[in-house]
């Protein structure tokens, strides 16, 4: 009898096994939307031994990576060309490159608003300095064509040149970096018969002999730099208006051999484009006119962060303000975030009153209580699905200290008619940011259906 029972409890118990293992695999499916390929090979490593590696223990061989002297660097894009508010995207582009600390950060053009007269040019000039200056590392210019044009009467012939190159620097130079030469060049020189100014027109988008010779001569120098990295505004290799007077720089490039990657911007979106093994980038915007069309497909403030190693080079593209500071994260930060999250911190004094007839004439009070140690910026949105819903204000917004609450009214409308199957609550979305001395943390959007709204009519 006994030996009976065990053979049935092992059964039993095989079975609530299989049946376990079929409902819970032992490995979840790996499903995400990145793209899985390698871009350059695996990183160089030799065995974790000798005088590298050190434990007391045994267990799986490990590898440690080869010493070698890589380094980083960061390219910003066209900061104008849209609102004066951009100034502020460029800003915090400086406070996330410095939480990274490249060695230096590079440029593609449009510094300033500029199209202006010297008296326009230079406070832009002085705030976009002052930005930049708060960065940890070094930084180079690039002019564009809002730096250099001129608008309005007594033009001179160089235009704005001679200011550039005075408070940003010189319009083309080059310099070298770790075995690596950084060049950059100028694309607003003009025709050079008439002296106009536009790029749009491929004759005044060539480069001058002079700045040609000088390149080939860098190029000459920079023949046995590991990379040669290239900077410019306009992306002329994109023919267009521009021309085809790209080629013979490009053909100088390929000969070169050790081209590795080229930049520029002004078109305001990113492009790839690669041609003869060297890399073609143009980039977005940090602060300048940015429609945003697809953020994920290119359109949005972001910068470059490129690594460099002897043998390869990897590519990135941040968007502004996604770095994050682990600093700013602390204990408190952490516990009331967490506390935050958790609430449900809006009341309702009362329903919403409906009259017989389906119609509202009401209004309706949440009082949002804030139960952290931090004060809160709270944004309250009224929204529905029914039109038949009139509702306002639209949005309320409000800061409430901590411990503290607020009571925020809203007022309901909506014309006689029967609650159908088409109708609809309304639904308060709670926007919270938690604030801090330094830093705002927003907390995820918590919808409240507003008690009342909704009732189900019965047929007659």
């Amino acid at each position: 009898m006994y030996k009976r029972l065990i053979i049935l409890l092992f059964v039993c118990a095989m079975l609530s096994l299989s049946v376990f293992a079929q409902q819970e695999p032992a490995t979840a499916p790996l499903e995400h939307d990145r793209h899985t390929h390698k871009h350059n090979p695996d990183h160089k490593t030799v065995p974790a031994e000798g005088d590298r590696f050190h434990t007391s223990r045994e267990g799986n061989v490990l590898e440690l990576p080869v010493e070698e002297d890589a380094f980083t660097f960061a390219v910003f894009g066209d900061r104008t060309g849209g609102p004066h508010k951009g100034i502020n995207v460029l800003a915090d582009a400086v406070a996330d490159v410095n939480l990274i600390e490249p060695d230096l950060v590079m440029t593609v053009g449009d510094l300033i608003n500029g199209y202006a007269n010297d008296k326009v040019w230079m406070p832009q000039m002085k705030q976009y300095k002052q930005v930049m200056g708060e960065l940890v590392c070094p930084w180079f210019p690039v002019a564009g064509n809002h730096d250099v044009y001129w608008r309005g009467p007594n033009k001179p012939k160089r235009e704005l040149e001679p200011e550039y190159e005075m408070h940003f620097g010189p319009l083309w130079y080059a310099f070298e970096h770790k075995d690596c030469f950084f060049v950059v060049l100028y694309t607003d020189e003009g025709n050079p018969k008439t002296g106009e100014r536009n790029f749009k027109k491929p004759e005044s988008q060539r480069m001058s002999d002079e700045q040609f010779d000088w390149l080939k001569g860098i190029l000459k120098k920079a023949k046995d730099a590991n990379h040669v990295f290239v900077f410019l505004h306009h992306p002329r290799w994109l023919g267009r208006g521009y021309g085809d007077d790209w080629e013979k720089v490009h053909k100088e490039l390929v000969a070169a051999g050790n081209v590795s990657g080229v930049f520029a911007g002004h078109i305001h979106h990113m492009r790839y484009d690669p041609k003869d093994e060297i890399d073609y980038f143009s980039l977005a915007t940090v602060g300048g006119g940015q429609p945003g069309w697809a953020p994920k497909a290119g359109w949005l403030h972001h910068f470059n962060l490129v690594t460099v190693r002897k043998d390869q080079v990897a590519f990135s593209a941040i968007p502004v303000g996604g770095v994050m500071d682990p600093k700013a994260i602390t204990g408190n930060v952490s516990e009331e975030s967490e506390r935050l999250g958790r609430a449900m911190p809006a009341q309702f004094k009362k329903p919403i009153t409906i009259a017989k007839d389906g119609s509202v004439d009401d209004s309706f009070t949440v009082t949002v209580k804030n139960p952290a140690k931090f004060a809160i910026d709270i944004e309250l949105v009224p929204t529905s699905k029914d039109s038949r819903w009139s509702i306002g204000p639209d949005h309320e917004h409000a800061t409430i200290q901590p411990r503290e609450e607020k009571a925020l009214t809203f007022k309901v409308k909506r014309a006689p008619g029967k609650f159908d199957t088409t109708a609809r609550a309304i639904v308060l979305e709670l926007g919270i940011d938690l604030l801090t001395d330094k830093h705002r943390f927003p907390i995820p959007v918590k919808r409240i259906t507003v008690p009342g709204s909704l009732r189900v009519d019965t047929a007659d």
